[in-house]
Formats: C-alpha cells, structure tokens, sequence
C-alpha cells in the first residue's frame, strides 16, 4: 500500500531539516556536460554464480558487464557452466586461467624442474574446448602473480609462464582478447617493469588488469599515472579492468561502493568485479556462494543494502552529465530523455554523518522539465551484513518555478549512506499513479 501524498510530504518536513552540527558537502550536477552514454561499467562480479542460482531475479536488473571466474565454472570441463546463463545477459567473461592449475606454495607450479608439458596441456585443452563450444572468452593468465599465495615461484619463472601461454592463445586465435597481469593492489614499479618487459618481448596483453582495494579515489591518479607512463614509452592500450575492487572493509557498505562506481565512470575504465571476502568473526562469507560476493544474504540470497547500490547505479540510464563531487560525497548523474528521468546516486564515506546540498544547474538542458518537477529522495543505509528489504523514501515532493536551477539537501546522510534521487515531470508520477 502506497504511503499517502500528505504523510510523504509531512516526511519530506521532517526530514528536510538540517543535521544540527553536521558538515555539509556540496555537489553540483551540470545537465549541460554530456558525459557520455551510459554503460555500467562497474558492475560485474568474482566466482558469485552457478547455472542457476542465484535467482535471475536478483542479477539481471544489475545490468552486469563482466564476470570472472575459472575454466571449470565457465563450463569448458565436463560439467555444465555459467557461459550460456551470462551470455544471455550479454555479459563478457574473464577465464582465470590460474584457477585452472594453481601453485600452492609447496607446489607444483608450472615450469618446475623446467616441465610446461602439464601446463602446456591444460592450455590446449581449454583452447580446443573453447573452440568446439564456439565461446567467446577474455583469457586472464594469472591472478596475483605478485603475492605468493598465489605465485609461489620467483619473478623469473612468471614472466616464462606469461611468455609462453600469450604466444600459444595468440598462435590458437587473436579473437581472444588477453588480460593481465591482474596484480593485487596498484603496484606503480611492479606495473612499468612489467610492460616495458612486456613489449620488448612482444607480448603484451590487450586488456591491462589490476585490483583496487583501498580508496577508491585513488583510482583515477593511479589509472592517469599508467597512461602518462605508457605514452612515454610508446605502449598503446586502451583497455583497462579492475578485475577484483572493493577493500574488505568496505564490502558491505553502499556509500564506498558508490564511490567505486563513481571512480571507475570517471576514469572510462572498460570493466570491474566485485572482489569477494570473508568475516571470519561473524561467521559471514562472500565467498565460493553464490551470495554476488556478499552483496545478498547467504543462504536466504535476499539482498544487502550494497545490492541495492548496484541496483540504483543499474537504474540510471541514458546520457551522463557531470557531477562536481565532494570530499566525501560522490555522484553519478544521467538524464534519459526517452524515459523522461533525471537520477542521481550519491555515494558516502567519511567517519560521520553529514548533510548533502546538491544543485542542480543548467535545467533549460533537460526538455522534459519545464515548470515543475516531481522528486524523489531515497536512502540506501548502511545495514551491514542484514537484509535490506528496499532503500527508505526519505522525502517525496514537488518544486515549481524553479528557473534554471534546482537545489535539493539531504539531511544527516550516514558515514557509509548512498542516496539515489530522481527527478521527473510531475505529470508522469499523475500518469504513473493512475
């Protein structure tokens, strides 16, 4: 039963007042800068699916652009996998090819004692399978080489494995796209010597890969760092993957999620997956479930409040515009004139709350808003590891005679709060209503 106009503006009163005490950050979002079409290219998820669960209901309004996960769970063995299912969704995938084998610190590895024949085999076999199942996959060599727990050898030996397999897949076919070398963390030296090795021996990957676990602010230096070094030494790639993102910490909290998304629209990263951890003092894992990486409830699969972010940034379609962010406060913005919405999702991290004053300027821009507007206000709280039934509406209201400008506040937003806000005819909610 909907909430009755009257009590949905008696909240909008209450909730409207400023956060005595509390900072406020200002954003503004230029409907005049057209930022590009928009194409989700933060939502994709790690070992998070089977052929079946979870419910389709739960990841197809995702929108996801990518999924990483090994040979076996792609479905290149015996058993049946996830291609067909994610495919539909016209999702790439990333194939692990380390998960294939694996390297265990006491071993083995590929190469030891100067033997690639296993190694050099199950490359084979993945190759033939892909191309009799006729998939279309990006080949991902190694998952964290520069960690021994999953590179237990030297530097040296890496470096032959990467060798080696490029030049069988590329030898195979050059329609499949190879991406690496996937190193957890940005690692700016481990990154340069890489690549200039990398190309003095011809075998650079297509798609240059990494894991971004600490502030997401920080993506857009790092990713601005690499391309200044690459155009020095004459390296052109233009495909970029954060493969694994999002810190453990902030796994399940909407607002730093948010501001991953924001970092990776910002800097035209091609694709990202959710990485996946584990709360060993709770006794919460997002981990080999199919739990979306811990953003639904497992084993109930209900969702999180971080599933609701990835719904929300989902939810905005059409043409982005710019968004001056905050210190604390970020946002994504688009207007799609064909469905006649005007959405914006904040995303919150700071260690307190904090009100949000948000002007929306250049509205002349927006041809379906004219004399009035119909706004709405969502909170996406940070609810932990608990179910989260549905954002809270938190005002619900109509503005008139605006001009050229609108200013919209958020109220005492959480340290870890997103906030998803829409702004529409009012004549669509009449329509919509009836």
């Amino acid at each position: 039963m909907k909430i009755p106009e009257m009590l949905y503006l008696i909240i909008f009163i209450f909730s409207a007042l400023p956060c005595i005490g509390c900072s406020v950050d200002n954003l503004i979002v230029d409907a005049a800068i057209d930022m590009g079409p928009t194409l989700h290219r933060a939502s994709g998820f790690l070992h998070s699916i089977t052929p079946s669960l979870p419910p389709q209901e739960w990841i197809e309004p995702l929108k996801p652009k990518l999924f990483r996960t090994n040979a076996q769970k792609v479905g290149l063995g015996d058993t049946p996998g996830i291609y067909e299912r994610v495919k539909s969704m016209g999702t790439s995938i990333q194939m692990d090819l380390s998960s294939s084998y694996g390297c265990a610190v006491n071993g083995p590895c590929p190469g030891d004692d100067g033997d690639w024949s296993q190694w050099d085999a199950v490359v084979d076999y993945l190759l033939a399978s892909q191309k009799k199942k006729n998939y279309t996959l990006q080949w991902d060599i190694w998952n964290e080489p520069n960690l021994s727990e999953y590179w237990s050898r030297d530097y040296a030996r890496y470096l032959e494995l990467w060798r080696r397999t490029v030049l069988k897949i590329r030898s195979f076919s050059n329609d499949n796209p190879i991406v690496g070398p996937s190193i957890c963390g940005y690692d700016k030296e481990w990154m340069q010597r890489f690549l200039i090795w990398a190309k003095d021996n011809g075998v650079l990957p297509d798609i240059i890969s990494w894991h971004e676990f600490g502030n997401p602010r920080d993506i857009p230096i790092h990713l601005s760092e690499l391309r200044d070094f690459m155009a020095t030494n004459n390296i052109e790639i233009n495909r970029f993957s954060l493969n694994e993102m999002v810190g453990a910490e902030y796994l399940t909290k909407p607002g730093p999620t948010v501001q991953y998304f924001c970092a990776i629209e910002a800097s035209g990263i091609e694709s990202a997956a959710h990485a996946c951890w584990e709360d060993e003092l709770k006794g919460v894992f997002g981990c080999g479930n199919n739990s979306l990486d811990g953003i639904l409830t497992h084993p109930d699969l209900k969702p999180r409040s971080t599933w609701w972010a990835y719904r929300r940034y989902a939810d905005i379609t059409g043409k982005l515009v710019k968004v001056t962010s905050s210190a604390f406060v970020c946002g994504i913005a688009a207007i799609n004139n064909s469905s006649q919405d005007f959405h914006l999702l904040l995303g919150r991290n700071a260690s307190e709350k904090g009100d949000v004053k948000i002007n929306f300027i250049n509205i002349n821009q927006v041809p379906f808003l004219k004399d009035d507007v119909h706004i709405i206000i969502e909170r996406i709280p940070d609810t932990g590891w608990r179910h989260l039934p549905e954002p809270e509406v938190i005002a619900n209201y109509e503005s008139r005679n605006f001009g050229n400008q609108i200013t919209v506040t958020v109220p005492g937003l959480g340290p870890s709060d997103a906030c998803f806000i829409r702004l529409t005819p009012s004549y669509k909610k009449d329509i919509e209503q009836d």
